[in-house]
């Protein structure tokens, strides 16, 4: 009986224009790594989940510096990612961004700014960004960094990534009548022949 509630539940919310969990798309996440300069730590969090963070204590940022967060692809494809940036780069003439690479794309960039406008102070930024059309085996990732100018001599951040699924697509209606007829008709047979089990066994 599950089954059939099962099925009958799928087809619905079809009719509705709703993916529902019997559609839901699966996706192999990818392994990241982090490096540069100082201390660099990878924390897998979830299956899906990454904290890759930097510490770059006791130097002067006169002079911009960069950490690779990169992954390999382990099938074709498009890979979706959540991410939040942040960090503390000191006070003075503080600069920070995040871009991506392979390809190429800014998705923050701030500075250089003075106590305590972000990035100076601290920063916490957050967004969304798919690689699309990536090749299995292909180098994709990320990079940040930044730089300041004063004596407190610290240069720290973490970027959090979370993968995404692509989102189903859940056919038009008028293309569901075929799979909710055939799913009703599957549902209603197997109720049919576990009641003439049912019958055969108390004969």
């Amino acid at each position: 009986m599950k089954t059939i509630n099962k099925v009958i539940a799928c087809t619905t919310a079809l009719t509705l224009g709703i993916a529902p969990n019997c559609l839901a798309s699966t996706f192999t996440p990818v392994n990241w790594t982090i490096s540069g300069p100082g201390t660099t730590n990878t924390q897998q969090v979830n299956l899906d989940e990454y904290n890759l963070s930097y510490n770059l204590p006791g130097t002067e940022g006169f002079d911009t510096n960069t950490w690779t967060i990169s992954t390999v692809a382990n099938a074709d494809g498009n890979y979706n990612f959540d991410w939040n940036y942040t960090g503390f780069h000191s006070y003075y003439e503080v600069t920070a961004f995040l871009n991506t690479f392979n390809p190429n794309t800014t998705l923050y960039s701030a500075g250089p700014t003075d106590c305590c406008s972000s990035p100076s102070a601290g920063f916490n930024e957050s967004g969304s960004y798919t690689f699309s059309n990536i090749s299995a085996g292909q180098t994709f990732g990320f990079t940040v960094g930044g730089s300041h100018f004063d004596s407190a001599l610290r240069l720290e951040g973490n970027l959090n990534l979370k993968q995404i699924a692509d989102p189903v697509s859940v056919p038009e209606n008028n293309s569901i009548v075929p799979l909710i007829t055939l799913g009703l008709f599957g549902a209603y047979s197997t109720l049919r022949k576990k009641e003439l089990q049912t019958k055969l066994t108390r004969i």
